[in-house]
């Protein structure tokens, strides 16, 4: 059609313009590509780090523990029978389920002392359904029934530890008295969860069971799926079926678990909807500037076209046009540099540690940040360009269609 033709014939008549309009929008497109995907890495690290070292996919557990399980109460636990073990595994996608029995303790070297958490587990359980054993720096991990201990190399420095090296930890049992575990160092790790580092300690089930007089008692059953993404639905499938086996039984996916960081997330997502608003305004008032610039250099052609019969319905639809043209070039460009600095973070990624003070985050995150492609991201933000110079064309494209045109003719 002729008004699209002589669009795109505009669309060349200024092109450093049209090239710094282009460019404000394609700056801001890349920012937002970039920051989401960097977002998006954030998330799936915090989100991998929770289930992979600390809550599994979903959780057996007490609902009276659950309710004040960040003081780790001494009480409300549950017993690890063959009935129970086999309701859990007879759930769909059931891969792997770890018992795990938590308190508090301080930590001794024998001059200082320092409050941990203490965590028996069953080595060979523990393994299939965490990734503890990959983060191992030096020595190995524990055995059962054996007085030895794993925990952060940063806990360990801190309490000039080493492995060889013993400690004891001094706690409180449920009956109120206090009582102590001297164990061997086995092991150091170095995940890239800051609160496994720095707070965790691990020991075998059974230490802690006799230590605590809990026998055959633990905190929570720790479930690993074949379809992690499935870990709701289970979870309240699961929940159902322990109402029926006993009341006070009841499970939790590991999102209840990161409330915190989901939390963030969304906030996050606010951040990145309101940085895309300020962007796109800016970029709005550069496609307003760029047409009225052009329809006031073209008066008199505005008003050539009138007056050869061109209806203003079809010269507004010409200024959009190009108001669309400057957006998609926009959209093009930002694109591509976006897509070079997210290949950049997809392959190398971004090393935390040059940021320093990474775990003040608030966020279970360490080491290496990778970004990810969100194709959805690129769809959206190119069409949200285009959109937006379309709808900042429409005002400044009726102002110059409506002149006289007579008056548009003789204008000086």
């Amino acid at each position: 059609m002729f008004f699209i033709r002589l669009a795109l014939k505009n669309l060349t008549r200024h092109k450093r313009r049209v090239l710094v309009t282009a460019s404000i929008i394609a700056l801001g497109i890349a920012i937002f590509l970039i920051y989401d995907s960097i977002q998006l890495g954030i998330n799936k690290l915090s989100f991998n780090n929770i289930k992979n070292l600390e809550t599994g996919d979903l959780q057996v557990v007490n609902e009276e523990y659950w309710a004040k399980q960040e003081e780790l109460p001494l009480e409300d636990f549950i017993y690890q029978d063959q009935e129970l073990l086999q309701i859990i595994k007879e759930i769909s996608y059931f891969k792997a389920l770890s018992l795990q029995l938590k308190f508090s303790a301080n930590l001794n070297n024998g001059i200082d002392e320092l409050p941990v958490i203490a965590c028996g587990i069953k080595p060979q359980q523990h393994k299939r359904v965490f990734t503890t054993e990959q983060y191992l720096i030096k020595g190995r991990m524990i055995k059962d029934g054996k007085y030895e201990a794993v925990f952060g190399k940063r806990l360990a420095d801190l309490m000039e530890l080493e492995v060889g090296d013993y400690f004891t930890l001094l706690f409180r049992t449920p009956d109120d008295s206090f009582n102590t575990i001297d164990a061997e160092i086995v092991g150091l790790l170095h995940t890239n969860n800051p609160e496994v580092n720095n707070n965790l300690i691990y020991i075998p089930l059974e230490i802690a069971q006799q230590a605590l007089n809990l026998n055959n008692k633990v905190s929570q059953v720790v479930v690993k799926l074949n379809r992690d993404e499935k870990a709701v639905e289970i979870t309240e499938k699961l929940s159902k079926e322990l109402t029926s086996y006993n009341q006070n039984l009841t499970a939790h996916s590991w999102r209840d678990s990161a409330g915190e960081v989901i939390a963030m997330s969304k906030v996050e997502t606010i951040e990145k909807s309101i940085m895309m608003s300020v962007i796109l305004l800016i970029a709005a008032v550069g496609i307003v500037n760029t047409i009225i610039l052009s329809s006031l250099e073209r008066t008199k052609e505005i008003g050539m076209m009138k007056a050869l019969g061109l209806r203003e319905r079809e010269i507004i639809l010409t200024f959009m046009v190009e108001a669309m043209g400057i957006g998609l070039i926009g959209g093009i460009i930002g694109s591509v540099m976006g897509s070079m600095v997210i290949f950049y973070l997809n392959i190398e990624g971004l090393n935390l540690s040059v940021f320093g003070g990474v775990e003040d985050w608030g966020l279970p995150i360490m080491g290496k940040l990778y970004g990810y492609w969100n194709p959805s991201a690129f769809l959206f933000v190119i069409s949200f360009g285009i959109i937006v110079s379309l709808l900042a064309s429409i005002l400044p494209a009726r102002w110059a269609a409506r002149k006289d045109p007579v008056e548009a003719i003789y204008d000086r």
